[in-house]
């Protein structure tokens, strides 16, 4: 090298790196006596990853790929930040290739060989320099890609964790949409069949009561003309709107004849009929002909006419009852919101649920409450699911408790409370997801898709739901607005509806 390049005179790390690497050909130029340039047409591939180098290629002009296959896919590390100097780290660390190097453009190269650089190394202390000068730059410029690889990695996690949770989120609204549209077409077919029902039912549940009441009548005008006509009025009319009573008051009535008779079976059999003292059976049995054996028989089947006849009606009475609950029930055929009454609308729901009430005490502690501005068939799927649950949690027998209450700030608080075993800790967080249950996945007759339902109706009513739960007692707490749901409720419904 002449003398008028001397990189040992100034600071060669504070060079540009072009200089450096400039210098570094130069001197290797003036080692090597020149050796011949290398032409090389883009898309040749100079090495492969993992190949044994046994020398460096100086980029004299053009512009070269490093990239590593990932899964069949090929990945570029650097292009731009390749530098003049290639298979350099390889040298250094005596290793493998690291990356494969391939032409991006017409290039023009020296390819010095270990051999070559090791013996122009020796010669040159100047060279040494330089070569260690670019060595540094080299690792400082993959450093630094590194870094700038590690950044947008991070960028790109932070950006699919952000794009996750939106994916999550966006999920988590389409099936809360689609179980709502179920639970929609649901109750829309569940109040097609009702009304059906209820049309069937209504006009043979009227008429039996109608027949009902006119064999009353004729039986009463029958004994006008019999022999016992008062003691078979007396004991049809009594048999006929009197309410049975409870086993205890029957053990006592036993009793109390048992002793004025010395029969317990002739106590029980007139306890049976409603008599409940030896005077009024004699009074009642002195207009009928034969002997006491034969006058007891007859007014046992006066008072079993009159019951059939009692039962009868109470029971076309309850269906009748059952019909007109259920048409309140299925009040979601007008989606438009009115003024309803909530405690109707629990009513209809017990009266629903009254084959699973026998043995359930409900004890009803109703506020002063105004109507609310509501869907009242939605509603009733509140109700129905929350009450339905603590049947569930209760079995058998148990106590429910329904608390109503007027709140000063313009809402209302209903309350459902059961002394089942309670929800663990761990389940109370979950228990409005839209698929968690604690069934073991059995699924049995009902609207089916459970609180998240439950809470989704409440919130676009405007109110809000809340359970507490311990050991005998869970408590459900629902709050509504009187006027019905705010503007800006009802405009973010109609959004997520969309």
């Amino acid at each position: 090298m002449s003398e008028a390049f001397n990189p040992l005179q100034i600071g060669l790390l504070n060079l540009p790196e072009e200089e450096i690497e400039d210098g570094l050909i130069s001197e290797l130029d003036y080692q090597l006596n020149s050796p011949p340039r290398l032409s090389i047409e883009p898309g040749v591939t100079l090495f492969e990853e993992e190949q044994i180098l046994n020398g460096i290629w100086i980029l004299l002009e053009g512009q070269v790929e490093l990239y590593r296959k990932i899964n069949g896919e090929r990945i570029i590390f650097h292009s731009q930040t390749a530098g003049r100097i290639l298979g350099l780290i390889a040298l250094a660390r005596n290793s493998r290739a690291v990356f494969s190097c391939c032409a991006k453009t017409p290039l023009k190269l020296l390819r010095v060989t270990h051999q070559q650089l090791d013996s122009a190394l020796q010669k040159s202390e100047t060279l040494r320099n330089l070569f260690i000068s670019v060595l540094l730059q080299s690792m400082g410029r993959r450093h630094k890609r590194q870094i700038e690889l590690q950044e947008e990695i991070f960028k790109l996690n932070k950006d699919m964790a952000s794009q996750h949770k939106q994916v999550v989120q966006t999920l988590d609204e389409l099936q809360k949409a689609q179980a709502m549209l179920v639970e929609s077409e649901k109750m829309a077919t569940l109040g097609q069949l009702s009304a059906g029902v209820a049309h069937e039912l209504n006009n043979p549940v009227s008429a039996l009561i109608r027949a009902s009441d006119f064999v009353h009548k004729d039986l009463l005008a029958l004994a006008d003309q019999m022999t016992d006509s008062r003691s078979m009025q007396e004991i049809l009319n009594r048999s006929f709107h009197s309410e049975p009573i409870s086993t205890r008051e029957q053990r006592a009535l036993r009793k109390k004849l048992t002793e004025q008779l010395n029969s317990r079976e002739l106590a029980e059999r007139m306890v049976k009929i409603g008599i409940h003292d030896l005077g009024e059976y004699e009074k009642l049995a002195s207009g009928i002909p034969g002997s006491p054996d034969e006058r007891l028989n007859k007014l046992e089947l006066y008072h079993q006419i009159g019951s059939a006849l009692r039962n009868i009606n109470s029971c076309a009475e309850r269906i009748s009852g059952i019909v007109q609950s259920l048409r309140s029930y299925i009040h979601a055929d007008s989606p438009e919101n009115e003024y309803i009454s909530v405690h109707k609308g629990i009513d209809d729901t017990l009266l629903l649920f009254s084959n699973r009430l026998r043995n359930i005490t409900i004890e009803k502690e109703y506020g002063q409450i105004p109507g609310i501005i509501a869907c009242a068939g939605e509603l009733n799927q509140v109700w129905t699911n929350i009450i339905g649950n603590a049947l569930d949690a209760m079995g058998d027998e148990g106590r429910l408790i329904i608390r109503t209450r007027q709140n000063d700030d313009g809402t209302i608080s209903v309350g459902i409370i059961d002394n089942g075993p309670g929800i663990p800790p761990e389940n109370i967080p979950k228990i409005f997801e839209l698929r968690f249950t604690t069934r073991k996945g059995r699924v049995d007759f009902g609207l089916g898709l459970g609180l998240s339902i439950t809470k989704n109706i409440v919130t676009r009513h405007g109110g809000t739901i809340d359970v507490t739960s311990e050991p005998g007692r869970t408590e459900f707490s629902i709050t509504l607005p009187v006027e019905g749901p705010s503007k800006s409720v009802l405009i973010s419904s109609q959004e997520n509806a969309s």
